[in-house]
């Protein structure tokens, strides 16, 4: 460069009122101005370029007046102006950084005393002219301007895209030298070609060379007055200072008793203190219960037990309850409701003994008229329907937004990652993996990205509108979310390239610039940044980051497509097309690449729900299979001495199916009811309601069958069937209400789901009750004309003679024991081998054999050969008169086939046995001072537990528990957990903007300059500031913000019209950027100054009028980099449009915007408990800032309404249970009469329910609609573990031990094998289902209630009622 060596282009003066560059020498090849360095003195400016000085440098202008000399020429000054308005568009918003930064590059370019502060340091020559221009120069700033200067500008938000403007005008510096560095860097270095003419050096103030002084500038701070920015953009004002944060959380532990951090919780302490106290006092009362039951048996206490535990030890002797001497007393012995239902019962079951058919035929007509219900049948999968209820807040801010602004976004969505086989040369990433895009690998893995993306766009998927008919063809093109209107909105990394993989293989644009230079110059193809957050994953987020390109593993890939209705079909069949490809191809090109890929659609989760129900639909139908076949084998009793032909006679396999077959009529019926009345179905009630009503209907099986064994097998099936119904009925009845007001009272809940299945499950139980007492009862009286007629039991036309029956021995020994009898008549064999066998007890012989003061229908069986109708008179005086002996012969049939005569065992079953270990093995250890000691310490000890755990019982349902165990859904929340690092989007709804200037709604939502302080806008701004407080993470894109820009006469490229009256846009847009002339007429839409000119702003705020005409503009505004405030993209959806509306805005024309949304994100959610969190701290600020501003704002994000129900899950779940618990203790006191027994029963079903919780805890299952279902029905089963026990406890007569052992014997092998055998043997099964929701929620639910309701009903119930049951009623009736 000839012209370069004389060096006369050096800065050799420094002295003020000298330049060190002026004018313009040439340009560059891109056209780019060349300043010419001359150190010679500035000069004036004339009347034109003067007026353009003061548009654009105010400050310089006023400083240095009309008449000074300036280092700059026109030319420079529109070159000037044209670059710093780019920058401003970003900056407006906030005046005083807007200010700041023209006034710095004004500096820069045009101060008279550059030469002071700045120092060519080379030259060129300039493209075009040849001619000697700058090429690089230092500029000497103070550290005191830069700091202002800075922080007047770091804090500026971009609203339109939720980011810091100093992302994109500073390339994220983070101090002002950083900044400074990158606004001087030529764009030579720059791979975009973006950036300045020449390189500008900032060496600092303390290299500045003696001779010269740093430019030191007045500016303003961003608080200052005249430029005040909102605390949005200026958080650091002193009047925006955030209140100080909430103290952290208390440590753990009870430190206000001296115990460190992450000890003992003082809840722990309090319960473990008590326990010890408990313990304590119950080894005080063994040692010293003696003086102690001496008072007592002195007291009103007198059935105190005798013999039965030397704690309670006493010297009054029980009562013999034994069947040979009886029980004298009278109804007294029964509640006023059982006195009414016991007579009841005797005519219902005489009457069903007599009448089987006829009332099998009603039942079965009365549940088929039923069963017309199910043509209204319908099953809901909708998780809004199923968990949401109708007055659900965030139901109906879902309803209000989409009402407003149309449903969100359907959303598709690839995650690859490296896996451990990848592995590159390069140093692992943080988590140990190898870094997804690491510099010896990145060519491979962008490049396999570009090929999967192409397999994505070559996707097409034939479909069928529903509405038109019409068919076509769905690609992601035609079906994508495009906000410009042109390309798709993907967010993938492939965007840095514009998508195109011809720009990548160019090679200008690294991966790892692009990660720093994301808003600037690496823009996406729908011309809006894209932040490396959303595309990458599996980097830390803490202090041990180190780069996008060293530690990200993941590349996150999302598709937003459109959700509109009309594109529905079409989305559905590409999304089903979308998962065969990511099935299949797609995992074939992972696997290829090493790398891991999951994947789901907006589909993904209903189809795998659906898959889901079919496959667990075997595991389900073994599990009633297991237990159907228990019951049937359960129900049979084959007396000794049986020929092996005997078994198909005694076996019970058509009784056992009857009671199945009620248990689904029941529940078919129940869901006839429910749908006839509009309530759908859920899987829940489908699955649960089942086993629920089986659980119960078998125990009612048990029951009824064993009350009907327990009669005199001489008396007639009808008279029997009476009696046994008579004895049984209240019992029964007493669970089956308390059960149904239980369900019932789940009603009242506001969760859908759990208020069907509460409603369904009280009808079901109901049903099943009422089918129990009439159509099982008539199968029972059919059944035993069965087994005296010797007909086989599945194939009843087959009959087999006594002799096929019975063994000559069996026969022999009968035979004998009758001619022992004198007196009597004889009796057959076959007659005999009909006796039930199951032993008889103090309290059920009494129950069974008194007769009500009732006569039978007329027509009723004889006693013998029909010499006498049968009428209570007669039939009290013919059992009379079987005298002595027939009681003997009798009682030694019912020995023989239970096994009770001289120990010897000559009946075979389960409830024999089951009987036999009640009576022989259960009872006795139950008396034994030190298992009782045992089971009080155990289970207080247990509940205590329980009670400890209760505050650590977490709420949520995790996504993967409610998918098949094989879904791909497993692996993508799995995957999206581990690597998304951002958060849901989340958009905060303001309804009713008035936009008149003289309303104050406009500065108490805003936040540019002029805004208030505590504006809406600027409240969120500061809650992003406490991401660990309120979970939101970016201030919210303000489209009133930036339409206040747009309008500014500050931007002059933004709102601009022609002399018409007709939008312009900007310059680099069509048709401007394509001729000069297009454009030549427009103008600025508004001016500065004051007066009546319609184009002047008063007070910088629009009239309504210019807001009604210019609104509408701003939303159909471009952005580009002339203007990048347009709302086109960011603000498509921020307004409630109408086409009704002459400005096609909802409520514009009235002086309104009828709502309007401002979006901002979550931080990253990864946990159940931090959706809940999150969502609950969102609920507080929202409540705090429309109290605050007195505005009506609220919140929406997709996934708020399914998180609500976890917000009142627990206050649900204690009023759910509260008041069932109410429930089944007002209506045990209605039926017992005894407050006494009415409190045991409803401690025991606490109990029961507090040890279920703390089984939760323990195996991890987590607090949610399905856990509640599961508690509420745990609480009926519980009631019918206990009532049955108590209520015969409260008739058996004796002591409490004798009475309890009485109450086992009558009830505990029915319980025993009713529900815990059957359920047992059900619930097992359920451990190998596909699904864990079934495995988890339901096998592990069903197996601890199980496990807990036995053990509580059988071991501590009869304890606790053998110490402190409630006094034997006055007396007790013996029937006959």
């Amino acid at each position: 460069m000839p012209a370069c060596r004389d060096h006369s282009w050096l800065t050799t003066n420094h002295e003020k009122g000298v330049c060190a560059l002026y004018g313009v020498c040439g340009h560059r090849k891109d056209q780019s101005g060349l300043d010419c360095p001359d150190n010679q003195p500035g000069s004036a400016l004339d009347g034109r370029a003067l007026q353009k000085l003061q548009d654009i440098c105010p400050q310089l202008a006023t400083e240095h007046g009309p008449d000074g000399k300036y280092c700059c020429t026109e030319e420079q000054i529109d070159t000037l102006s044209h670059q710093i308005q780019q920058a401003s568009t970003l900056l407006i918003g906030c005046p005083a950084c807007d200010h700041n930064f023209k006034h710095f590059f004004c500096t820069l370019t045009c101060h008279p005393d550059q030469s002071t502060f700045v120092n060519v340091t080379d030259v060129q020559l300039s493209a075009d002219t040849n001619e000697t221009a700058v090429a690089q120069a230092s500029y000497y700033v103070a550290d005191a301007f830069g700091t202002t200067f800075y922080n007047s500008c770091k804090d500026v938000v971009y609203g339109l895209l939720n980011i810091k403007a100093m992302l994109l005008v500073g390339g994220g510096a983070q101090n002002f030298q950083q900044w400074f560095d990158f606004l001087g860097l030529i764009k030579d270095k720059q791979p975009t070609r973006i950036g300045a003419p020449f390189q500008m050096d900032f060496p600092g103030e303390h290299n500045t060379p003696a001779g010269m002084a740093a430019m030191n500038a007045s500016i303003p701070a961003c608080w200052d007055s005249a430029f005040k920015c909102s605390c949005g953009d200026c958080p650091d004002a002193p009047t925006c200072i955030p209140p100080p944060p909430p103290p952290p959380p208390e440590p753990y532990g009870c430190t206000a008793l001296g115990l460190g951090p992450n000890s003992l919780s003082c809840l722990d302490l309090s319960l473990l203190l008590l326990y010890i106290l408990f313990l304590s006092g119950l080894v005080w009362a063994a040692v010293h219960w003696r003086v102690f039951a001496h008072t007592l048996s002195h007291s009103q206490f007198d059935d105190a037990a005798a013999d039965s535990f030397p704690l309670l030890e006493s010297d009054e002797a029980g009562v013999d309850g034994s069947m040979e001497e009886g029980i004298n007393g009278d109804e007294k012995a029964y509640s006023p409701v059982e006195q009414w239902l016991r007579p009841v019962f005797y005519k219902l079951g005489v009457y069903c003994g007599e009448q089987p058919y006829r009332v099998l035929a009603v039942c079965l007509l009365v549940i088929g008229v039923l069963c017309l219900g199910l043509l209204r049948f319908k099953v809901e999968t909708n998780p809004q329907r199923l968990w949401v209820g109708a007055g659900s807040l965030a139901a109906k801010e879902k309803a209000q937004y989409e009402e407003s602004f149309g449903a969100f976004w359907r959303i598709e969505q690839l995650l690859i990652s490296t896996t451990p086989e990848s592995q590159p040369s390069y140093k692992k990433a943080a988590s140990g993996l190898p870094p997804i895009v690491a510099k010896d690998r990145t060519h491979d893995h962008i490049k396999w990205l570009f090929q999967v993306q192409a397999e994505v766009d070559a996707l097409s998927a034939p479909y069928t509108d529903s509405v038109t008919g019409q068919t076509g063809n769905a690609t992601l093109s035609s079906i994508c979310f495009k906000p410009l209107g042109g390309a798709c909105a993907i967010e993938s990394v492939l965007q840095y390239w514009q998508m195109d993989p011809k720009i990548y293989a160019l090679g200008r644009l690294s991966p790892d610039f692009c990660f720093g230079h994301w808003s600037t110059q690496c823009r996406s193809a729908f011309e809006s940044p894209i932040d490396p957050h959303t595309v990458l994953g599996g980097f830390p987020t803490d202090s041990s980051f180190r780069s996008f390109a060293q530690d990200a593993t993941s590349f996150v890939v999302t598709y937003p497509v459109d959700s509109s209705p009309a594109n529905r079909d079409a989305a559905l069949a590409w999304e089903a097309a979308f998962l065969e490809l990511a099935q299949t191809r797609l995992k074939h090109l992972a696997a290829e690449a090493n790398l891991k890929l999951s994947f789901s659609s907006e589909r993904s989760v209903e189809d795998e729900l659906a898959r889901e129900t079919a496959s667990d639909s075997a595991t389900v139908a073994v599990s009633y299979l297991v237990m159907l076949l228990y019951i049937a084998l359960a129900l049979g009793t084959i007396p000794a001495g049986s020929s092996s032909w005997a078994v198909l006679v005694y076996s019970r396999v058509g009784v056992g199916l009857t009671g199945v077959l009620i248990v689904g009529l029941s529940v078919l019926a129940a869901l006839g009811i429910c749908s006839l009345f509009g309530m759908w179905a859920t899987l829940i009630i489908l699955e649960v309601i089942p086993f629920l009503v089986l659980a119960v209907g078998v125990d009612n099986m048990f029951i009824l069958a064993h009350a009907l064994q327990q009669q005199n097998p001489r008396l007639p099936i009808p008279e029997r069937l009476g009696r046994a119904l008579a004895g049984a009925g209240p019992s029964i009845t007493l669970a089956a209400a308390c059960e149904a007001l239980a369900f019932g009272l789940g009603g009242l809940t506001s969760m859908p789901a759990v208020r069907n299945f509460s409603l369904c499950a009280a009808v079901a139980v109901l049903l099943d009750y009422a089918l129990q007492m009439t159509a099982f009862a008539a199968r029972l009286a059919l059944d035993c004309q069965r087994v005296q007629g010797g007909y086989t039991d599945c194939i009843p036309c087959i009959k087999l003679s006594p002799e096929q029956l019975q063994s000559d021995t069996a026969a022999a020994l009968f035979e004998a024991e009758a001619a022992d009898a004198p007196g009597t008549e004889s009796m057959t064999r076959q007659t005999d081998m009909a006796a039930e066998a199951v032993p008889r007890s103090a309290s059920t012989a009494a129950l069974s054999t008194e007769s009500p003061e009732v006569s039978p229908p007329h027509g009723a069986p004889l006693l013998q050969n029909g010499s006498e109708p049968l009428s209570v008179q007669s039939l009290t005086g013919r059992v009379k008169s079987f005298g002595q002996s027939s009681k003997i012969i009798a009682q030694r049939a019912m020995a023989r086939v239970s096994g009770t005569a001289k120990g010897e065992g000559e009946a075979y079953g389960v409830t024999p046995c089951l009987h036999w270990y009640m009576e022989h093995v259960h009872a006795p250890a139950l008396a034994k001072p030190v298992v009782q000691l045992v089971v009080l310490a155990a289970f207080v000890g247990l509940f205590v537990l329980s009670l400890a755990t209760l505050p650590h019982v977490s709420r949520g349902l995790e996504q993967q528990v409610a998918l098949p165990r094989d879904s791909y859904l497993q692996d993508y929340f799995t995957d999206l957990y581990e690597v998304l690092r951002v958060g849901p989007p989340l958009y905060f709804v303001v309804p009713n903007i008035h936009m008149d200037p003289q309303d104050p709604d406009i500065n108490t939502i805003c936040s540019v300059g002029g805004c208030n302080d505590t504006s809406f806008v600027n409240e969120v701004s500061a809650a992003a500031r406490e991401p660990g407080r309120t979970f939101i993470a970016d201030p919210p894109a303000s489209w009133l913000d930036d339409f206040l820009s747009w309008l500014s006469p500050g931007l002059p490229h933004c709102c601009r019209e022609d002399p018409q009256g007709q939008q312009c846009p900007p310059p680099d847009q069509f048709p401007c950027n394509t001729s000069a002339s297009a454009c030549a007429d427009c103008a600025t839409c508004f001016t500065t100054g004051s007066g009546p000119d319609p184009r002047v702003l008063p007070h910088h705020r629009p009239t309504l009028q210019q807001v009604q005409e210019k609104l509408p503009w701003f939303l159909k505004a471009v952005p580009s980099a002339e203007c990048a405030k347009g709302g086109v993209g960011g603000y498509n959806n921020a307004l409630q449009m109408d086409p009704a509306d002459p400005t096609g805005i909802a409520g514009l024309c009235k002086g309104r915007v009828t709502a309007s949304s401002f979006r901002t994100y979550y931080v990253p959610l990864n946990t159940q408990q931090n959706f809940i969190d999150a969502y609950q701290a969102i609920r507080d600020f929202t409540h705090a800032t429309n109290k605050k501003l007195g505005i009506q704002m609220y919140s929406y994000s997709i996934f708020h309404v399914f998180f609500e129900q976890y917000l009142y899950v627990v206050q649900n779940s204690i009023w759910l249970l509260g008041g069932a618990l109410i429930g089944v203790f007002a209506v045990c006191w209605l039926f017992t009469a005894s407050v006494w027994a009415s409190g045991i029963i409803l401690l025991m079903v606490g109990m029961i329910l507090m040890d279920l919780m703390g089984v939760m805890y323990l195996w991890g299952i987590q607090l949610n609609a399905v856990s509640v279902v599961n508690l509420t029905m745990a609480l009926g089963i519980a009631v019918e573990f206990c009532a049955h026990i108590v209520h015969a406890f409260l008739v058996a007569a004796g002591s409490r031990q004798q009475r309890m052992a009485t109450a086992l014997q009558d009830m505990g092998a029915s319980v025993l094998s009713g529900i815990t055998i059957t359920k047992f043997a059900g619930v097992l099964v359920l451990a190998f289902a596909k699904t864990q929701i079934f495995e988890v929620y339901f096998f592990r639910v069903y197996f601890g209630l199980v496990l807990l309701g036995a053990s509580h009903a059988l071991v501590l119930l009869p304890v606790l009622l053998s110490l402190f049951g409630p006094p034997q009623r006055q007396s007790v009736v013996q029937l006959a």
